[in-house]
């Protein structure tokens, strides 16, 4: 699951309930398309993380609290696979929930890692 592990600035992104899919959890990376939040792809940039579980919504639609993702916000989140170093960008885990070690398209750039598969690693989206 992503986490807010810290950011470069003082302001804090607000929580937003949008609409969203079914089946999204708390620390997913999600993109917001067509007026609704859905799981990122591997390559694809996600626009927000996922704070929450769901609520229905006035009709009964599931709205998720989540905030935006800004390349000033620094994620902590597992990797299913060694990320043998900083400074290149992985892509996404299949759930949505962590990171790859696989480089070709990563949209996450890494800035700490431990270099073992299970672990944590650091990292933003540029």
């Amino acid at each position: 699951m992503f986490s807010v592990y810290a950011r470069e600035n003082s302001d804090v992104e607000p929580i937003r309930v949008l609409p969203g899919a079914e089946g999204l959890a708390l620390g997913m990376a999600a993109v917001f398309a067509e007026g609704a939040l859905a799981k990122a792809g591997a390559t694809a940039k996600p626009t927000h993380i996922v704070m929450g579980p769901a609520v229905a919504g006035p009709e009964g639609e599931p709205l998720y609290p989540a905030i935006r993702v800004l390349p000033t916000t620094v994620f902590s989140a597992p990797a299913s696979a060694a990320v043998a170093e900083a400074g290149g960008a992985v892509t996404l885990a299949e759930d949505g929930l962590g990171v790859t070690g696989t480089a070709e398209g990563g949209v996450f750039t890494v800035i700490h890692t431990q270099n073992k598969a299970g672990t944590p690693v650091l990292g933003y989206f540029a």
